[in-house]
């Protein structure tokens, strides 16, 4: 029942890791182990997803779905805290049923999830149901960040939250993007250093009290239903930070790499429960920006690569963090 999900991977191929090549050639093997001892009586299991972060196999019932989860290269703690702070407060998204974050018995940290279904808010076209999907989204994000969290960032698989100020969560986010180097070869050490100085190091950025975030809200991460309209079934894939600024969620769906549809239905859907300040605008524009950069240099098109210095100088200056020196800049 288990020998179809052992997959050899190219060794030569440079998109594959080295932990994903292991586990995916024992993963068969690697899956009874973790759900035999658990008797489930299953009767089929399908392999749903393949990427160096994250594996997924839907394990199958005689009368559900199940879900089972495992990063093959990092851990697992911070969905494990995202969703059980999610089911304390009876909020959408799935349901642990076990989950093991020692590596005593596997290789990886591993979690079994009530399955959410498989339509996913990217795979809808249309721009009235994207904006629905998001006010419903925005309602849910707002009752999320309610809840406090006992720290910055995310916790590790003992629980100790590592980052001891939201400044530190939001430099560690940076770094697993190698944001300084990508961001010195693109834009130069002048605006890499006011950027940082407007975004990162900004006194208004300060975070005193952490609450809990979902760290990549977009549309891939939303399961939904279709019917008469479109209904969210459940929040999916945090992502770091889990603990930290609740705007950064907001400036996260706020990106330019969003849907204005969902961009716009979900902020109406927050500000239901009570309008943002023009405090709070301000350092989501901050967080925004960062995000927009962060995320450019990560997908590296050489067309947007280009204009990105000048983009950046623009949105500084309506900031007013302008650089005073554009002449060095433009050597």
């Amino acid at each position: 029942m288990w020998a179809h999900l052992n997959l050899y991977l190219d060794p030569e191929d440079p998109a594959y890791s080295n932990p994903l090549r292991h586990v995916m050639a024992h993963l068969g093997d690697y899956t009874a182990l973790i759900v035999e001892p658990l008797k489930m009586r299953l009767t089929d299991a399908t392999l749903v997803r393949v990427t160096n972060q994250r594996i997924e196999v839907r394990l199958t019932t005689a009368t559900h779905h199940l879900l089972l989860v495992i990063a093959p290269e990092a851990d697992l703690a911070h969905e494990v805290f995202f969703l059980r702070s999610l089911a304390a407060c009876d909020l959408p998204a799935p349901r642990l049923i076990a989950y093991d974050l020692s590596c005593a018995n596997v290789p990886f940290t591993y979690a079994i999830e009530t399955y959410p279904g498989s339509l996913t808010l990217d795979c809808i076209n249309d721009a009235t149901l994207m904006r629905i999907a998001g006010r419903q989204t925005g309602r849910i994000l707002r009752r999320v960040h309610r809840v406090e969290a006992p720290g910055y960032g995310a916790p590790t698989p003992t629980g100790r939250w590592s980052a001891r100020t939201w400044r530190e969560a939001l430099a560690g986010w940076l770094e697993q993007r190698s944001f300084n180097n990508r961001a010195e070869a693109v834009l130069g050490a002048d605006i890499t250093s006011a950027l940082r100085a407007a975004t990162l190091d900004h006194p208004t950025l300060a975070c005193t009290q952490p609450r809990v975030l979902h760290g990549a809200v977009k549309p891939a991460h939303i399961v939904v239903s279709i019917g008469e309209s479109v209904q969210l079934e459940g929040l999916v894939q945090p992502a770091r930070p889990v603990g930290g600024d609740p705007l950064f969620d907001l400036a996260y769906v706020l990106s330019s790499r969003q849907s204005s549809a969902f961009r716009r239905g979900v902020l109406e859907g927050y500000e239901m429960a009570g309008m943002l300040t023009a405090e709070q605008h301000a350092r989501i524009d901050r967080l925004r920006l960062l995000i927009d950069v962060t995320q450019a240099l990560e997908e590296g098109d050489p067309a947007v690569l280009a204009s990105l210095p000048a983009a950046i100088m623009a949105r500084l200056d309506a900031l007013g963090e302008g650089i005073v020196n554009r002449a060095t800049v433009g050597q």
